[in-house]
């Protein structure tokens, strides 16, 4: 079975940029592959309709079914669409969600997913909860788009209870698994000049990429063998760790890209796992 994996599309924002659509070319890069099925590791586009309208767009060109995941982009809510948890449930109950919903691929491999949250352990040692909070109001978009009336260590454990429930569920299995946030300090971003205002931005925003619990509870379970996740908008392609295959590899933003050639940026974001 082939499956090819991407994270971070935000194909709202790209199309804007590139001034077209741009769900046909994603189409097309994922025919040229020609996978079994298609995994997107969260932001798709802002909240759950455009998100869904993505989805659909991309599986009718395509002819691919497509596995989704929240990420933080994919649940904003305004005060006109309701609150992070409806934008959450109608993604869960759309038929390509992982959400509660692990997909037996083969009789060996299991697909699981889930959003996943962050919960502050990313953090820099020196900084009190208090201060990050205070970063992530004045910096950090979440603060107002994402709306879930309970906090970011709550949600966190939340997502952790409910994966690892199905991680014991398929111990008998190999899993794939694929959430939006960085399970692994090292994938963490940390600036090499502190002292400078990007720098001091970057350091500020650690907190929010995701979570060492869910690491530890991934390295607790070694038929986990496949990590997908995105957020952090830098490619990695695959890597090997601790006998797990973390995959890291997102689209991102066009102001981001080495090119600015949506054909190649596309096709550098594409991961292929042969299972």
């Amino acid at each position: 079975m082939k499956i090819l994996s991407f994270s971070d599309l935000h194909v709202d924002y790209n199309s804007t940029e590139l001034k077209r659509e741009l769900t046909q070319e994603i189409a097309a890069c994922i025919r040229e592959h020609a996978p079994d099925r298609v995994i997107v590791a969260g932001d798709m586009a802002g909240g759950a309709e455009r998100c869904i309208r993505y989805i659909e767009e991309i599986q009718d060109r395509s002819g691919v079914p497509l596995s989704y995941v929240p990420g933080n982009h994919s649940i904003w809510a305004t005060r006109d669409n309701g609150d992070s948890w409806k934008q959450y449930h109608m993604l869960r109950d759309h038929e390509s969600s992982l959400i509660d919903k692990p997909l037996h691929l083969n009789d060996e491999w299991v697909l699981v997913g889930d959003m996943g949250w962050y919960d502050y352990t990313h953090g820099l040692a020196q900084k009190t909860r208090a201060e990050i909070v205070k970063d992530k109001n004045m910096m950090w978009k979440d603060s107002v788009m994402a709306r879930w009336g309970m906090e970011d260590e709550a949600l966190t454990e939340l997502m952790l209870d409910k994966l690892r429930a199905q991680f014991e569920q398929f111990r008998d299995k190999k899993i794939v698994f694929a959430n939006h946030f960085i399970p692994y300090a090292e994938y963490v971003p940390v600036s090499q000049r502190p002292e400078h205002p990007m720098g001091k931005v970057w350091n500020a925003i650690r907190p929010f990429m995701g979570s060492t619990k869910l690491g530890d509870l991934l390295d607790e379970h070694d038929h986990v063998q496949y990590v997908i996740f995105g957020h952090k908008h830098w490619r990695h392609g695959m890597e090997v760790r601790g006998g797990k295959k973390i995959i890291c590899n997102p689209l991102g933003y066009v102001k981001e890209w080495i090119t600015d050639d949506f054909a190649t940026e596309i096709r550098s974001a594409a991961t292929v796992i042969e299972l």
